[in-house]
């Protein structure tokens, strides 16, 4: 949680109010033109909302267009809930409510319509939308207010269901009412995050946000995100500092206000753009639950796909970086070296380059800890019938006659992009399939008017990545030439003369970035992310404060990114409701840090 501070507007009240009234007043259906974006608005409400002894058997909600009723058995949230569900129904441009059973005493009800309600036209709902009312001389009066933001990127999350539980039942664990109970009260955040709860009892509440896929009010989808709070939270009284002059003002008798000396003016008039007098006064500070959306991680492993991506190129891909898992074939019809393996750098995906294989397909049997996860069958070979099959075998037949030559199928890609290099990096020479003969004595590197033949070595065990050993000069016109048949893969495939020209960018195109970074927990781990375009460029990984330098950099704007990882295993972890464990916090530098040529860039962080 934390504190929000919120500056409002004191504009004249008396022509702001009279504004809002007047254009709830005189809706004008559209005629044309451009497509209607925009929700009915309420012009009144019989009884009027916030109506105080509340007796009536039936509602009345007068809309400013035509509207429908969509799903209202599973958007339409009524506080406290009411044994038999009243019956809603549209006409002409009101929703009719009547009730069906005898209300508490002395109590405040709450109907939140959800997405319940829209335009018969275009279908745009009226979001959050309540009715109010007491069946007693007191109106509940309490808040909650906060923002919902996406865990991991700090951005503000839109339409997402805020909920509230109260802790009413024998039978049902508290922690479980989000699975499998609906809430007492519910909201929708807006635009910014931001989302507010009015009109709440003076006891404590479970707070849970809910990213609905399936529109049921209930967590029960995997791909559905959720926030939540620890403990329980507290509504406090939200008072609004109105002048006395808009309290007493004739202006507020229209039926949304029942009396001229105790209500409450709706948000969407205090805060309306219609608000615009350069008067400002101050609102109260407020203790605001604030909560991180996330994605909670089913920890089982599957197997998500297996596929032959290409000739000789078996992926297994999981869900899950691979820890004790066991790929056995069950049809292998030879013991000889059949596959190089591969990781990818996620370690979720194993490739297999296959070796030796003489059959149509592989039955694998997958396990994970000794359990067996999946069996899958994989064409390798594809069958052809009739006539193309006759074709085939003829061309296989003529092929054995004429002397073995290797075919050009080994494509060598290069890290340069276009014609520029950075000195600083490496040159790395990257293979489609992993390589079996190798001969460096044709290749040349020319440097300016200087040839040389580099040192290559290959970076990893398959054989896949070769890095060039030069130190690198800046602006400066290289050639690099790679003779043909210098590689040869596992398909005996090579390649033709390879030529690649490039020049080096100088140290004035680049810029530079330092931190002072001021690390107050020393506890465990800090990965720093340097960002562009939402892309990492560096990561490091800090325990203590220091300096940190992020050099040779291309122009442009550049946001740095904290992890707390607080479980030190280097990466973000998500969160888990039922553990009670929030994501890991994430934070970015205050502002966005533009990188010019030629120019450093001095800043301190304190985190």
């Amino acid at each position: 949680m934390k504190l929000r501070y919120r500056n409002i507007i004191q504009g004249n009240y008396l022509i702001a109010v009279s504004l809002f009234l007047t254009m709830c007043a005189n809706p004008v259906s559209p005629t044309g033109g451009p497509i209607d974006t925009q929700p009915p608005v309420v012009i009144k409400s019989e009884p009027p909302v916030y109506t105080k002894n509340f007796n009536s058997k039936k509602i009345r909600i007068y809309f400013d267009e035509f509207i429908v009723l969509n799903d209202i058995k599973n958007q339409v949230i009524i506080s406290p809930p009411m044994l038999e569900m009243p019956e809603f129904k549209t006409k002409g441009k009101s929703v009719i409510i009547e009730l069906k059973e005898e209300l508490n005493e002395n109590t405040t009800y709450n109907i939140f319509f959800g997405d319940g309600i829209a335009d018969l036209t275009e279908n745009n709902p009226v979001t959050n939308f309540r009715y109010v009312f007491s069946t007693g001389d007191i109106l509940d009066s309490l808040s909650i207010e906060g923002n919902v933001f996406n865990a991991f990127s700090m951005q503000p999350e839109e339409d997402i269901n805020v909920l509230l539980y109260i802790d009413n039942s024998d039978t049902i664990v508290f922690d479980s009412v989000p699975y499998i109970l609906k809430p007492y009260y519910m909201t929708k955040t807006d635009a910014s995050g931001d989302y507010i709860l009015n009109n709440l009892p003076d006891q404590k509440f479970k707070i849970f946000a809910l990213k609905d896929v399936n529109s049921n009010l209930l967590y029960d989808q995997p791909n559905e995100e959720i926030a939540f709070i620890d403990s329980l939270v507290m509504p406090y009284y939200k008072q609004l500092l109105i002048p006395d002059s808009v309290l007493t003002d004739s202006i507020l008798t229209d039926s949304i206000l029942t009396d001229t000396t105790d209500f409450e003016i709706p948000d969407s008039v205090l805060f309306d753009s219609i608000l615009t007098d350069t008067t400002d006064f101050e609102m109260p500070v407020y203790e605001t639950t604030d909560m991180a959306l996330f994605h909670e991680i089913d920890s089982t492993q599957r197997l998500m796909k297996a596929v032959l991506t290409k000739k000789a190129q078996l992926n297994f891909m999981f869900k899950f970086p691979i820890s004790n898992l066991q790929i056995r074939p069950l049809n292998l019809k030879t013991n000889l070296n059949w596959k190089i393996e591969e990781f990818n750098k996620t370690n979720d995906t194993i490739t297999y380059w296959l070796l030796n294989i003489n059959q149509d397909s592989l039955i694998f049997e997958i396990s994970d800890r000794n359990e067996i996860l999946d069996t899958v069958e994989i064409a390798i070979v594809k069958k052809s019938k009739g006539k193309k099959a006759k074709k085939e075998k003829e061309k296989k037949e003529k092929e054995t006659e004429k002397p073995q030559s290797r075919a050009l199928g080994l494509n060598i890609g290069f890290s340069i992009k276009g014609s520029s290099f950075d000195f600083h990096k490496p040159l790395f020479l990257t293979s489609n399939y992993p390589v079996i003969e190798f001969d460096s004595s044709g290749i040349l590197l020319i440097e300016a008017e200087d040839t040389l033949s580099p040192e290559i070595i290959f970076t990893d065990n398959i054989k896949r990545k070769a890095k060039i050993e030069h130190k690198w000069k800046e602006a400066t016109k290289y050639s690099l030439i790679i003779p043909q048949n210098a590689f040869t893969d596992i398909l005996e495939q090579t390649h033709d003369t390879i030529t690649s020209n490039f020049t080096t960018k100088s140290l004035e195109d680049y810029g530079n970035l330092y931190i002072d970074v001021q690390i107050a927990e020393p506890d465990f781990n800090y990965i720093i992310q340097l960002l562009k375009d939402d892309k990492i460029i560096r990561e490091l990984i800090l325990n203590d404060s220091q300096r940190i330098a992020f050099e040779y950099l291309d122009p442009g704007s550049y946001q740095v990114k904290v992890i707390y990882d607080k479980n030190n295993n280097r990466r973000w972890d998500t969160g888990d409701y039922i553990k009670k464990l929030q994501p890991e916090k994430v934070d970015y530098f205050p502002a966005e840090i533009t990188i010019r040529a030629n120019w450093d860039i001095e800043e301190e962080w304190e985190i």
